[in-house]
């Protein structure tokens, strides 16, 4: 069932009880990462609009990791909704287990590109004493403010 993973992200309602009794099975981790991956790089091309629906999947079927919820964050924030993106990362932050170190750099990125660093001082400080890793890194590098 090659198309398994796409026919599972595509399909519509993702909140509703009623779409979930009525999936398939879902598709194992490995093909749930490759998405996350497929999802993040059409974010990086400006095209991530396009892929809500794997990150509404990731964050229905994984809803231990913040994966989905920063890439849905990163959604918000390339159409300027700076506040709902703050808050999906912030619910993650404190609700998740996986991926929490990935969700704080992403809000310390948005909130400095939104001009509301220090709502991500905290955050900012705890990833630079961490360990070294992609996390660390973008809570190191500077960030360009958004022009509005």
């Amino acid at each position: 069932m090659a198309n398994a993973p796409a026919a599972w992200a595509f399909q519509p309602a993702w909140g509703s009880p009623q779409a979930k009794a009525e999936r398939p099975e879902a598709p194992p981790p490995e093909d749930l990462r490759l998405m996350a991956e497929v999802g993040f790089l059409a974010i990086r091309e400006e095209k991530g609009a396009a892929l809500r629906p794997v990150f509404e999947m990731l964050d229905a079927l994984q809803p231990d990791n913040a994966a989905g919820a920063i890439g849905l964050a990163m959604i918000e924030a390339a159409a300027g909704r700076e506040r709902e993106a703050l808050a999906l990362l912030r619910r993650a932050i404190l609700t998740r287990k996986r991926s929490v170190r990935e969700a704080k750099a992403a809000f310390c990125a948005l909130a400095s590109a939104f001009g509301r660093e220090s709502e991500a001082l905290q955050w900012r400080r705890e990833l630079l004493r961490g360990p070294d890793g992609g996390a660390r890194r973008l809570a190191a590098a500077p960030v360009a403010r958004r022009r509005k």
